[in-house]
């Protein structure tokens, strides 16, 4: 980073309130410490959930418990083949950036124009909000019930991204080299596979019962023989799968996405904190009167970062 970036940054930083207790809980990383003031802040500053009722919640539960085990709960097809193809077809024809590459010209995502060392490209913030069906996965019933049990609270769905990546010369960049996230006090995020996954085009790769684990607690990037050491090569989970198929998962917890040796893959992300990120939309990104269906089930607090009551 260079001096300019840094003061960059730094003015940005100032500027948004956001930014401040983002940098105050990346200092508490030991476990007991972090998840005791997570406990403490859900119960009371944040709304309650609104759970589903017992006899609906056996799955979630289940799951929930499973996320807080091992960091990861699969949530098996949550659109048809059918649907993901519609919801990749529409993506194809929006237009994307490289956010590592600033002031780079936007693209098509399946052009030419992209540069060869580029290894993502993330559409806008409008245009996933505006996609099929992923709005309203975002808000699942069932999901949300799961989020809810882990964060203790009323979720905030703090950000969403759809993003395509693409093989490179370079092999491994950024975060597709081991790390933890550390974006909250508390937070999950669901992952949805757009394109077909197998080992060759990116499958995510995340650690097991490694969001629990004192072990290699810094922030920074890792080797793989760094984390396979910490926690052996059993719990290193090698997530393929079909258009459509999703998972939850805590990326407190070790992760990172492996470089392509062909093709693309595509995928969407929806994070659920406790409180607004610094990542997150400076205000709502559309009114409830733009969705292409009717946005009164949403609950209004959850999708307060993205949704606006009426159109200006």
């Amino acid at each position: 980073m260079t001096i300019r970036s840094k003061i960059n940054h730094l003015r940005r930083v100032l500027g948004d309130v956001r930014w401040w207790p983002f940098y105050l809980q990346r200092k508490f990383l030991n476990h007991t410490y972090r998840n005791a003031i997570s406990n403490y802040l859900a119960k009371k500053t944040r709304p309650k959930a609104t759970l589903l009722s017992d006899d609906l919640s056996q799955k979630t539960v289940k799951q929930a418990k499973e996320l807080m085990q091992d960091g990861i709960t699969h949530l098996g097809a949550l659109l048809s083949k059918e649907q993901a193809q519609q919801v990749r077809g529409y993506f194809e024809t929006k237009l994307v950036h490289d956010t590592y590459r600033s002031g780079s010209d936007r693209y098509l995502p399946r052009s030419n124009t992209r540069h060869p060392n580029s290894h993502i490209a993330h559409h806008d913030a409008k245009d996933v909000v505006l996609a099929p069906y992923l709005l309203e996965l975002a808000n699942n019933k069932a999901i949300l019930d799961i989020v809810s049990r882990f964060l203790g609270c009323r979720p905030t769905i703090a950000y969403m991204a759809a993003w395509w990546s693409y093989p490179t010369p370079l092999g491994p960049q950024q975060a597709e080299n081991f790390h933890r996230d550390v974006d909250d006090w508390r937070f999950v995020k669901l992952f949805i596979y757009l394109s077909d996954v197998n080992e060759k085009n990116g499958p995510h790769i995340y650690v097991r019962q490694s969001s629990c684990s004192e072990k290699l607690r810094q922030i920074r990037r890792f080797t793989d023989d760094e984390v396979v050491n910490a926690f052996g090569s059993d719990n290193v989970l090698k997530i393929t799968g079909n258009q459509g198929e999703g998972f939850l998962e805590d990326t407190f917890g070790f992760h990172k996405g492996q470089p392509l040796e062909g093709d693309v893959r595509l995928i969407f992300q929806a994070v659920y904190s406790m409180y607004p990120l610094p990542y997150s939309p400076n205000r709502p990104v559309i009114a409830n009167e733009e969705l292409g269906f009717v946005a009164s089930d949403l609950d209004a607090w959850s999708n307060r970062i993205y949704l606006k009551a009426s159109a200006e």
